[in-house]
């Protein structure tokens, strides 16, 4: 009799996942998250203008650097097809792709039993569909960390650099993987400052081809997008308070305001908002860390976001039909999609609490290279969201393959060390 982890019937159920994600897309059509409409009108423009996002001329234009290689995505689609379905098509097998990375990176880290359980419960989560009806950057973000992740299980941290650097291009937050892959590489002991080493080699050469592309077309050295210091002073910043103190430290009172910003390109303006929140740090450093626990709940309160490609009418108010507290007050009087929201929901909430029984699990039978991986990604993600984001539900979305690999440990015997 085949094993339940048998490779034919892991090879089944990626493949009946990776085709449902497609059938999605012309059942529930384009899911327009107001990031989504933000990037087909940058890829707009500078096809318009004549280039790659960011043109040249768009470097004094534009507010801020915005998720580059999301963009570039878009613009590359709308430009040889004149539409975004190709991008979602190449979107949702990306999203198949990353099922059978995540099943092969558990299995190197714990074995076939943990990670058939850890791929079931990944293709049951209701959070893991819809998500290729949109443009968002999480899900290439989370396939470029993924196989960072499956390349260094197999031993090429060159390639897992690259990855990763692939992914910062898309959102920049996978500092956060290399970190914790350098601590993984050193508490497992094995030929590690090689192997660090490698990986920051194929890490900085990948940024070094994204930076000199982009200044070759521009003439600034940027990898990444630059909107952390404005968000963060735009959202730290008591737009209500007209008599607070420290107004008269900015031009027109408002930190969120750059005198004659035509004179600076986007670079600089980051550079302005950046000096702004420190000296506004400076004069509110209890009121910054007293936002931490509203932080903190905003980020993890829900993960609803991919559940509004299942709305019959999508449009700017989607989220406010699948909130807390929308779904609080309608209970138990809800759509059939509230009420799929409601069943993640309580999906969810179950695989933090297993993600915490699975980590002592971990500890205790002294998986250390596990337990500093799955909790590394998450404690480090957790913490630059904290200090430098401002609390969004969907910004933990990178993190939810940790977590249920750590739920997954939780429910079955680890094979021993």
């Amino acid at each position: 009799m085949r094993p339940l982890s048998s490779p034919r019937r892991v090879l089944c159920l990626v493949a009946t996942f990776t085709v449902i994600q497609l059938l999605l897309i012309p059942l529930l059509g384009f899911t327009p998250y107001p990031d989504c409409n933000g990037y087909i009108a940058l890829a707009q423009q500078s096809t318009d203008a004549g280039g790659p996002y960011p043109v040249a001329s768009q470097m004094s234009q534009l507010a801020f650097l915005w998720n580059i290689g999301a963009v570039n995505m878009t613009q590359l689609s709308l430009w040889i097809f004149g539409s975004v379905t190709p991008l979602l098509i190449l979107y949702a097998l990306m999203k198949g792709a990353t099922a059978w990375m995540f099943y092969q990176v558990t299995n190197s880290l714990a074995g076939a039993k943990i990670a058939f359980v850890a791929l079931v419960i990944y293709l049951l989560y209701p959070a893991n569909y819809g998500e290729s009806t949109s443009l968002l950057s999480e899900l290439p973000f989370m396939f470029f960390s993924i196989a960072a992740l499956y390349a260094a299980m197999r031993h090429h941290p060159l390639m897992a650099g690259v990855l990763l650097a692939a992914a910062n291009w898309f959102r920049p937050m996978a500092l956060v993987f290399v970190v914790v892959l350098i601590a993984f590489y050193i508490v497992r002991q094995e030929r590690r400052w090689r192997r660090i080493a490698t990986l920051m080699v194929g890490y900085v050469l990948m940024i070094c081809v994204i930076g000199g592309a982009n200044y070759w077309r521009t003439g600034r050295f940027f990898y990444q997008a630059a909107t952390g210091w404005m968000a963060l002073m735009q959202y730290s910043w008591d737009h209500d308070s007209d008599t607070a103190p420290d107004r008269a430290l900015f031009v027109d009172g408002d930190p969120n305001v750059i005198p004659a910003d035509r004179q600076y390109d986007v670079l600089q303006k980051d550079s302005v908002w950046r000096s702004h929140f420190f000296t506004w740090l400076g004069q509110n450093t209890g009121e910054y860390l007293s936002q931490m626990p509203e932080k903190l709940a905003r980020t993890y309160v829900s993960d609803n976001t991919a559940i509004c490609a299942f709305l019959p009418e999508k449009n700017e108010k989607m989220y406010q039909h699948l909130s807390m507290e929308t779904l609080w007050n309608a209970f138990p009087r809800l759509s059939a999609v509230q009420w799929l929201t409601v069943v993640n929901l309580l999906f969810y909430y179950l695989l933090l609490i297993g993600a915490v029984i699975g980590l002592f699990r971990c500890v205790k039978s002294r998986h250390f290279d596990v337990a500093v991986l799955c909790a590394g990604v998450i404690l480090v993600g957790t913490a630059v969201l904290l200090f430098f984001g401002h609390g969004e539900s969907r910004f933990h979305i990178p993190f939810m393959p940790f977590f249920i690999l750590l739920s997954a440990w939780a429910l079955s015997k680890p094979r021993t060390t």
